[in-house]
């Protein structure tokens, strides 16, 4: 290791995404003379207190193998999966509260993050939407797939045992203005309304030869009724094997964007084995139960919101041997001779690492800005339009539905999850900005959003943020600096778990135990 030399000055940046736009808007139907109080209380619940003295024994004289800064899913994550084999890990936050961009808030302090200003000197609560702390209001809103990456390092790590989780109870896509299921089977897509009757024939087969692929299983790569056709999809792209069953567009858009997942066309260039396998895992997240019966959905959202998953993986972290301090704003990241990130620093007590991780917000000249993200939270009194009475839902509006490349995402929860009152809903509206960064967020939000829009309606309260999507911009071997990405805007979290895994891969020269073949 070598020594610490040249120094850099670190970003100390405040709580919250401060390169972001936000607007708190309230909207009440009937219009209401009440008001929300000011309540002053901060999220603390299950945090570490670094208080007093006892932060500084986690810095004096103390070589660890990995510095987290943040803690964010992505970075809590990171930090249970490093501790859990082996690595000594110290994880620091400049807040006093577990999730940076992923955590979740009671609706007060959501009105403050906003920059919402509620009156001084307290008084009761709109009582038409119930205690501004039953609402456990996300930041970024994200659901998981039942099989899908997340489920299987919850189980591998132990986090699960700290967290509950309910189904989301609809999965939805968008055509022409309306609404319908998102079929899986070959029977379901033969009683669908998202295909033309002469479509649905090629689709069946198409679905059905999908669901029957196995890749250690020469004889499920065999495609056609007269000519027999093997189908190497290692060596095929995702065009190339859509152009061989001769799908037509409305087929490729519900298989793609609906079941497979994608947020735009970048499945045309992909390999078709990852186009099968995401389509597969959609199927395999709905069949559970030793009967395979058909799920609602494939997703699955906490109970309190998702600000739960990093303070499970905080606890995990704790529990294989790592160090998390909370409220512990660092003044310096340290560099040596080379360049090569060492340690940091805060007052006058430095901790050494030989890597570290960290998201964004502490390493503002290693990222650029690759894209912004729009994203509306809506507080309402119904669900989502076209939806039925659905206590939560996943929707999406394939780009091409509102003459965009990038598609909208809508997720919306209930009382069901323990995020608000009973008889309320929370929704959240998110897709890549396309268009100009010109004017306030919510002329933002009304311009990329559009039509989407009309499906939270009326809603009593709404907030609008358009955030950077930030990435590093070099591999991070060489400063040994490795920094998360900002969160999508898609309505998963397996492009998360990915981004992690191949931080992991390039820290450790191995995958995670729980995703040991290459994701």
């Amino acid at each position: 290791q070598a020594g610490c030399g040249t120094r850099r000055r670190c970003s100390t940046r405040p709580v919250g995404p401060p390169t972001g736009r936000r607007l708190a808007v309230e909207r009440v139907h009937p219009p209401s003379a009440g008001m929300l109080s000011a309540l002053a209380a901060l999220i603390l619940a299950s945090s570490v207190s670094s208080g007093s003295q006892d932060w500084k024994s986690a810095f004096k004289g103390q070589q660890y193998d990995v510095i987290v800064l943040g803690t964010g899913m992505k970075e809590c994550l990171l930090s249970t999966l490093l501790c859990k084999s082996g690595r000594r890990v110290l994880q620091l936050d400049r807040n006093p509260h577990y999730g940076s961009m992923s955590a979740s808030f009671p609706q007060d302090e959501m009105l403050q993050a906003f920059g919402k200003e509620a009156p001084a000197g307290g008084g009761a609560p709109d009582s038409a939407l119930g205690n501004p702390k039953s609402f456990h209001l996300d930041l970024t809103p994200k659901f998981m797939m039942m099989k899908g990456k997340l489920a299987k390092v919850l189980l591998d790590t132990g986090a699960h045992r700290h967290m509950q989780f309910g189904p989301v109870m609809g999965s939805f896509i968008m055509r022409n203005g309306e609404l319908h299921s998102i079929p899986v089977s070959a029977r379901e897509v033969t009683t669908s309304p998202l295909m033309a009757i002469q479509d649905k024939l090629q689709a069946s087969r198409f679905f059905a030869w999908v669901n029957r692929y196995k890749p250690d299983d020469p004889s499920t790569h065999v495609a056609g009724m007269m000519k027999k056709t093997t189908l190497n999809l290692q060596q095929m792209s995702g065009a190339a094997f859509l152009q061989y069953w001769q799908l037509h567009q409305p087929t490729i858009e519900l298989a793609m964007h609906g079941v497979a997942l994608y947020e735009d066309d970048s499945y045309l260039a992909h390999p078709a084995s990852e186009l099968v396998r995401r389509m597969q895992l959609y199927r395999d997240s709905m069949q559970t139960g030793t009967k395979g019966d058909l799920q609602a959905s494939p997703f699955l959202y906490p109970f309190y919101g998702m600000g739960e998953l990093p303070q499970a993986f905080a606890r995990m972290t704790g529990v294989y041997g790592g160090v998390t301090l909370l409220e512990r704003p660092i003044d310096e990241i340290l560099y040596d001779d080379h360049g090569a990130a060492c340690g940091v620093r805060c007052g006058e007590e430095e901790a050494k690492a030989r890597c570290i991780i960290g998201d964004p917000t502490y390493f503002p000249s290693a990222v650029k800005t690759v894209a912004h993200t729009v994203r509306v939270t809506a507080i309402m009194r119904h669900p989502i339009e076209g939806c039925g009475e659905k206590s939560s839902c996943h929707v999406i509006i394939p780009g091409s539905q509102l003459e965009r490349k990038n598609n909208v995402y809508v997720l919306a929860v209930n009382s069901e999850h323990e995020v608000c009152p009973k008889d309320c809903w929370v929704a959240s509206l998110s897709t890549v900005v396309e268009g100009s960064l010109e004017g306030n967020v919510k002329e933002i939000a009304d311009r990329e959003l559009g039509a989407a829009l009309k499906l939270i309606l009326p809603a009593d309260q709404y907030f609008v943020e358009v955030r950077p999507h930030q990435v590093q911009t070099s591999n991070g071997f060489a400063e040994r600096t490795f920094v998360t990405s900002s969160l999508d805007a898609s309505g998963h979290v397996e492009a998360a778990v990915d981004e992690v895994a191949a931080i992991y891969y390039r820290i450790t020269g191995s995958w995670p135990q729980a995703l040991s073949m290459r994701v």
